[in-house]
């Protein structure tokens, strides 16, 4: 996968930090269901991704009210091999979630592809025979992002998708792998879709609450990461470097700094705690050396008494000896 991809597939997997809304809004619109906008959102089988994108997922899987299991793929290009994939990958969610040893539930899968949507077919099946000869169809639903405008988008309140807006950006700017240059009309005309048509959703979603002000934090970063990643692109591709910036200054966010931080602070606990705890297990074995010498002590002390009890009737009896020979011999000088 190429440099422009990897942040893409990245930041596909970042939105799933989202608010549970959030996600559940996105799982209604992909999967035309209807589940409340405060269902419980939790994950299975993934990696933590940090603020900036240094970690990635693993396979996508989302349980929904601990019920309802939906898996998600993403492809920058179309693959007639992802079936097979995320067959795969179902499988082995199916027997890692299952509720008996007889009965495996594969979840619902989509792959969202953020390519050319003509080369996109709605679903795509593989044929599983069994060895009685029993066969069935496995089929994996397709959705081309491209197909879809920011208008369905917004109807359908999967807003955290906006920002892959920037593919037609890229798009426009790098057709075939080239960079075009634009005239100040077409520079206008992009401004203005990024300015009104994203920027604009990403706050009327928020006005009418189909996102949290975090949610509309993190979209705003993820869509600067993705616009800074493409026009570096383009320059590297011969773009003009002289053309000022398309986002507005609001773009320039001091969130992603505090969200560095909080990650590298979150690090330090984790050795901190790492530390603490081997501290912790040399302190037990010190308290069981220190209670094994307290009893050796106490045996010693037993014995050291057992020592000075036989001493003393030792002496006793010297004394004793002493006085009948000093009596014996008087009583010999006196005969």
């Amino acid at each position: 996968m190429d440099e422009i991809g990897q942040i893409f597939d990245r930041v596909f997997k970042r939105i799933f930090t989202f608010s549970d809304k959030a996600i559940t809004n996105l799982i209604n619109g992909l999967f035309d269901t209807d589940y409340p906008s405060d269902s419980q959102i939790e994950y299975s089988n993934r990696e933590n991704t940090k603020a900036d994108l240094r970690h990635s997922y693993s396979d996508l899987f989302i349980v929904i009210n601990k019920k309802w299991h939906y898996h998600l793929e993403a492809q920058m290009y179309h693959d007639n091999t992802i079936v097979m994939r995320v067959f795969e990958y179902g499988f082995y969610h199916a027997l890692e979630t299952r509720e008996n040893d007889c009965t495996l539930r594969f979840p619902e899968p989509v792959v969202v592809y953020f390519c050319n949507a003509a080369d996109v077919p709605e679903t795509s099946s593989i044929r599983v025979i069994l060895p009685d000869q029993q066969e069935f169809t496995y089929t994996v639903k397709n959705f081309a992002y491209l197909a879809h405008n920011i208008e369905e988008l917004n109807r359908k309140k999967m807003i955290v998708f906006i920002p892959f807006q920037m593919v037609r950006v890229r798009d426009f700017l790098i057709p075939d792998g080239k960079a075009r240059f634009l005239t100040e009309n077409e520079i206008q005309e992009l401004k203005k879709f990024i300015d009104s048509d994203i920027l604009g959703s990403i706050k009327a979603n928020l006005e009418v609450g189909n996102i949290v002000l975090d949610d509309y934090n993190q979209l705003l970063e993820l869509l600067n990461k993705l616009y800074q990643q493409i026009m570096l692109q383009y320059q590297r591709k011969g773009g003009d470097k002289e053309m000022k910036p398309l986002l507005p200054g609001a773009m320039e966010l001091p969130n992603d700094k505090y969200r560095f931080r909080i990650d590298e602070l979150e690090a330090e606990v984790a050795i901190l705690a790492d530390e603490k705890a081997v501290l912790a297990d040399e302190k037990a074995v010190l308290a069981d050396e220190k209670a094994v010498l307290a009893g050796e002590k106490a045996v010693l002390a037993d014995k050291n008494a057992v020592l000075e009890g036989r001493k003393a009737a030792l002496e006793r009896e010297m004394e004793i000896l002493r006085r009948k020979l000093y009596e014996m011999a008087n009583g010999s000088e006196g005969l």
